[in-house]
């Protein structure tokens, strides 16, 4: 008897200890790991692979007669950091004179040192060879440069990308594509010399499709109102040279001002606008990097300085009624105009009444449809588009083209 009672006892110890004890205390070991484990991690790195690696390799030739803070052209970086930016970027050790040719030129930090560095032609050679034995040979392997990744897109356009953003990144550095039916439908829509709107440009890769689409003699007018993302937008269309692309580091309204921008850590396209009175447009706590950016609207912002648009594409995490709001008098001097857009009813309803959004849109005679994997779209009517699911239309007032 007192065995059975001492093994029922047990039994239930151990079912409290699963159910109760052992959740909290996995927990509570897990908010350690992630208050504490990064902080003490970096300072071992600091403090110790300096070292442990110089114990391996040695220490670093410099060239002789060298000082490690020698500039005389009074460059805010130093000869250690040139030594340091060639040998990663360009796969050499440089000798003296190049070296001091790199003080003379004065470079402000070492940020400005290595936009000067990966925009040589020398890097060009290095990097732009094709890779063997990779499953798209075709395209060269990416090289992380620190802050950012340079990757080229199945088109062949170089562009930046943000280490840690679990988003567009990966897609692009594995496959050198993102939102591929997107893309089809953006650049079936365009001819050279078109005249076409980015929002949501992100790192720019929509933006590249476009740019190749509409060549010089037309436009793209690309926003993006993160500031961090927007920093590698610029470098993206500068090492493109697509010099027929004007950038706004704006978020794209119904109205200008300063609006709050809030996106989720690691997913840079998940920013979205906070909009006053509308508690629903703020997606909580996970979304905890904000920052305040400057609103315009389209019709202030072009103003008569664009003629008729011939495509708008969008993708701003529901402000998407605000912005065509703020563009009615670009849209209503545009009769060829057509819009290829996210279309996500949760995050639109939270700052807009989407049926009136519908009904603005079909009383300027736009009608819908469905951008699916497959090669053709599929018509939807102005109810239907009330019910769909996370997806992305493409809306027109004429039908759309055969080659898309």
């Amino acid at each position: 008897m007192q065995a059975e009672l001492a093994g029922a006892l047990i039994a239930e110890l151990q079912r409290l200890f699963n159910e109760q004890l052992l959740p909290e205390l996995q927990q509570r070991v897990e908010a350690i790991i992630e208050r504490e484990l990064p902080s003490r991690v970096e300072a071992i790195i600091e403090r110790e692979l300096p070292s442990r690696v110089e114990a391996i390799v040695g220490p670093r030739p410099r060239p002789l007669g060298l000082s490690v803070q020698a500039g005389s052209g009074g460059s805010g970086v130093t000869a250690d950091e040139i030594i340091a930016c060639i040998e990663m970027v360009l796969g050499r050790t440089p000798d003296l004179s190049l070296v001091e040719y790199h003080l003379e030129l004065g470079f402000a930090d070492r940020f400005a040192l290595g936009e000067y560095m990966i925009g040589t032609q020398e890097f060009r050679n290095r990097y732009f060879q094709k890779i063997p034995g990779r499953g798209t040979a075709d395209r060269p392997v990416p090289v992380f440069l620190g802050d950012r990744v340079l990757a080229v897109t199945h088109r062949g356009n170089p562009i930046y990308l943000i280490p840690l953003d679990v988003d567009l990144t990966p897609s692009i550095v594995v496959h050198g594509q993102w939102e591929s039916h997107v893309e089809r439908t953006i650049f079936g829509s365009l001819q050279p010399g078109n005249t076409v709107i980015d929002l949501g440009a992100n790192v720019g890769y929509h933006t590249l499709a476009m740019a190749g689409a509409v060549g010089p003699g037309g436009q793209v007018h690309a926003f993006e109102a993160n500031p961090e993302v927007m920093r590698l937008l610029k470098a993206t269309m500068f090492i493109n040279g697509m010099g027929w692309v004007r950038l706004y580091e704006n978020a794209a309204l119904d109205r200008p001002g300063t609006i709050t921008l809030a996106s989720m850590p690691g997913h840079f396209g998940s920013g979205h606008v906070l909009i006053e009175g509308a508690p629903r447009s703020d997606y909580g706590q996970g979304y905890s990097t904000r920052v305040e950016v400057p609103a315009v609207t389209l019709d202030a912002a072009l103003g008569n300085s664009v003629g008729p648009v011939d495509l708008i594409h969008m993708d701003i995490e529901g402000s998407e009624p605000l912005a065509l709001r703020g563009a009615q008098a670009l849209i209503d001097r545009s009769p060829k105009i057509k819009i290829v857009t996210e279309w996500a009813l949760y995050m639109m309803s939270a700052r807009a009444d989407v049926r009136q959004y519908v009904d603005w849109l079909t009383d300027r005679h736009f009608r819908f449809w469905l951008i699916g994997a497959g090669p053709k779209l599929s018509s939807v009517d102005p109810s239907g588009v009330l019910t769909l699911p996370h997806c992305d239309l493409f809306m027109s007032r004429d039908e759309p083209p055969t080659r898309i």
